[in-house]
């Protein structure tokens, strides 16, 4: 998003009025708790439009359909995520020690200061059921999905070069897995099972992020 002359803002290649950008927030709001509550399937831009106290076509000014604005209301969940997490996670020292591992957990969608099931959780998990199920919104979203991996592999990729973990190590195979905990994880949270508390999962962590050491 930059400035231009004459007061324009520009989102995505298009020229916005700054003012307008206020409308855009409220249906990104409107979003993430519409299809957090209803799913992707069932959500629908009028409802999304009227918890948004905005017509349809204000919708459409922004987004040219509920693909490209689930992607949007999934990046903008992802990154209030993100930022929660290294706030919350800055204080844990079992994790700002080794740099790598407090980089990794904060891109889990959820973390210990959260009472309850994120947005960012349920939005995460509505767009694997909906690449799976629906081949439009599988065109939109998956390369989201893709850059989601990514920033694991990243983190994994720079922790091998500092000598932080194995070199026979797989990046990519160690990034899924890392990935697949959380997401299933969000699953089991969603279907109601008991969060585990913190304390019991730092052992366990630690354990396996010890094994990836060179000379394990």
């Amino acid at each position: 998003m930059s400035e231009r002359p004459g007061r324009i803002v520009n989102v995505n290649g298009r020229n916005r009025r700054p003012w307008a950008l206020a409308s855009r927030e409220r249906i990104l709001k409107a979003a993430i708790d519409e299809i957090a509550e209803v799913g992707f399937e069932k959500a629908r831009l009028v409802d999304i439009a009227k918890r948004a106290d905005l017509t349809v076509g204000s919708v459409y000014t922004w987004f040219q359909n509920k693909e490209e604005l689930f992607r949007a209301a999934l990046e903008d969940s992802i990154e209030s995520q993100l930022l929660s997490n290294a706030a919350a996670l800055a204080g844990v020292p079992e994790l700002s020690r080794d740099k790598w591992m407090y980089e990794i957990a904060t891109l889990v969608p959820r973390n210990h200061e959260d009472a309850s099931v994120t947005s960012a959780q349920r939005l995460m998990i509505e767009s694997y059921y909906a690449t799976w199920r629906d081949a439009e919104a599988r065109e939109k979203l998956f390369p989201h999905l893709q850059s989601h991996v990514q920033m694991y592999i990243d983190i994994i990729e720079r922790a091998k070069a500092g000598g932080a973990i194995r070199d026979d190590i797989d990046s990519y195979a160690l990034a899924m897995i890392m990935v697949a905990v959380p997401i299933g994880m969000s699953l089991l949270s969603l279907a109601g099972f008991d969060r585990i508390e913190d304390r019991l999962w730092l052992p366990v962590i630690h354990g396996v992020y010890q094994s990836l050491k060179p000379g394990n």
